[in-house]
């Protein structure tokens, strides 16, 4: 059943801040906050309000919130439900990624001819990548997507050197089949962002289906992103920013948190700080984030690794890498960034075959490996638990070629559920389980271990963090807002309830 704003109990719990950022009337606000305010919250409560606001009763354009991972919209969606009941999300109104409102941008150029891919196709199927269509290899074919007028053209190319991608012998037929990745349909709105009539038949389109608009985690958006909610600001959409810039990580994906006090500037988009965070437990935890982010000199107190993780909930670093180098107290819920070979996926399964039996957690990639073993089902890793098993027990013994003995059966395991076939054992692929099975043979029980990215919207009782000799030096000169590697090292060190420490 549908509530007005204003009327449901949660309010209750509410600071006055939040409530002021939650219902405010100012129609293009920036709503800064910082760990532990609230941001999830604010931004349910605030599509709340306009979707179900009295006076927007006779509107029946969208009300769509939006963030830039799949896990962040889901857990804005879930907190959005719960708030205001699932009508919050009944059609046309959304919660969704940014991703989709490109791709449907896209498809309305498509439909209305002012652009044609090729073969004619308006209607074209989106996905994350091309891992689950085929396996990589190591090469050096590509293709380009250019913007002709109104004509997308797709030609094939070479790069430099050869890395490890799927072939685009096998994506071109399948782009002029109307099959394409997120990106490629960045690529397209991008370029017809340049052009005066196609910027203007989006800036309209927005303004015929949009109400409003509501950005979760603003810092990590690039400059396509940017662009979109510049587009809707002149499309007299409501636009609602949230977001810190403290904790803006995805520089290397394409961020440009340096461009949104412009864009704020620009468009004179006023702030509304969140400043009472929820999450210190403790004195000295709330005086330690405030000397973060004044830049005041930092040093923390140090976790001897040898010592054990009694008192310790979770293991943080800037990189993957990081975490292995700690040897068998700490289990890394990842080896890396995925690459997407299939052999890494298959080490994959069986990390969170581990990770499973001794955190309940999945393992970081676990979805990106069953698309890269072109696995639908998801149920397969339970389904293997018994065969995943035996493989673990093989890197329990002694001996000089376990690893190879593991991944052979491993390979075995992977070659019953998916297409994809693995290469023969090679450093390269038995590395990882040698580094599984370090965590195996650790006599106690070890420590969960993410990387700031995936800690960020995380918190702890008590977080260890691991630095590296630079890293400390940052912390002790003062940590600075501009400076990426700083954000994480805030980002890390402001996840515990009630101790952050150095790991040592």
């Amino acid at each position: 059943m549908s509530r007005p704003a204003g009327t449901d109990a949660s309010v209750e719990g509410l600071t006055s801040e939040q409530r002021i950022a939650a219902a405010s009337e100012v129609r293009n606000l920036f709503i800064e906050a910082g760990p532990g305010t609230g941001k999830t919250t604010v931004s349910a409560q605030r599509l709340g309000v306009q979707r179900f606001g009295s006076e927007f009763r006779q509107d029946n354009r969208a009300v769509i919130a939006v963030s830039f991972t799949r896990a962040a919209t889901k857990t804005l969606a879930q907190r959005a439900v719960r708030v205001w009941g699932p009508t919050v999300a009944q059609w046309p109104h959304r919660v969704v990624t940014l991703d989709t409102i490109v791709a449907d941008l896209v498809h309305d150029l498509l439909r209305s001819a002012l652009l044609r891919w090729p073969n004619g196709h308006t209607e074209l199927s989106v996905h994350d990548s091309w891992a689950s269509f085929s396996g990589t290899t190591w090469n050096r074919t590509t293709y380009t997507i250019t913007v002709q007028g109104d004509r997308i053209a797709i030609e094939p190319g070479w790069v430099a050197t050869n890395r490890a991608t799927v072939p685009a012998t096998e994506t071109l037929p399948l782009l002029r089949q109307g099959t394409c990745t997120h990106e490629d349909v960045r690529a397209v709105l991008e370029q017809a962002l340049q052009e005066p009539r196609l910027r203007d038949f989006v800036r309209e389109r927005l303004q015929a289906t949009t109400r409003a608009l509501i950005v979760d985690e603003v810092f990590d958006a690039n400059d396509l992103d940017l662009d979109i909610i510049e587009t809707a600001i002149q499309a007299n959409v409501a636009v609602t920013l949230v977001g810190d810039p403290w904790q803006a990580l995805y520089v290397f994906r394409g961020a440009r948190p340096d461009r949104v006090p412009l864009l704020l500037q620009r468009t004179g988009v006023p702030t509304l700080p969140l400043t009472q965070s929820f999450r210190w437990l403790e004195p000295a935890q709330r005086t330690l984030a405030e000397n973060l982010r004044s830049g005041a000199s930092v040093t923390l107190d140090t976790q001897i690794l040898a010592h054990g993780f009694d008192r310790v909930d979770v293991a943080l670093a800037l990189t993957w890498k990081s975490l292995w180098e700690l040897k068998g107290g700490v289990l890394p819920l990842a080896f890396k960034a995925f690459g997407g070979s299939a052999e890494e996926a298959a080490a994959t399964l069986l990390l969170n075959h581990v990770t499973r039996n001794v955190f309940n957690l999945d393992a970081t990639y676990l979805n990106d490996a069953l698309t890269a073993l072109a696995i639908t089902d998801h149920d397969v890793p339970r389904q293997l638990e018994p065969k995943l098993q035996t493989v673990t027990e093989i890197l329990r013994q002694a001996g000089p070629k376990v690893s190879t003995t593991a991944y052979d059966a491993l390979k075995n395991v992977i070659g019953e559920v998916s297409p994809r076939a693995l290469r023969p054992a090679h450093y390269r692929y038995t590395g990882r389980l040698d580094l599984i099975r370090t965590r195996l043979l650790h006599p106690g029980r070890p420590a969960p271990g993410l990387t700031t990215h995936q800690a960020k919207g995380g918190e702890w009782d008590v977080v260890a963090v691991r630095l590296t000799e630079s890293e400390r030096q940052a912390l002790e000169s003062g940590l600075l807002m501009t400076e990426d590697t700083h954000r994480k090292l805030y980002v890390a060190c402001t996840r515990a309830r009630r101790q952050t420490v150095e790991l040592i």
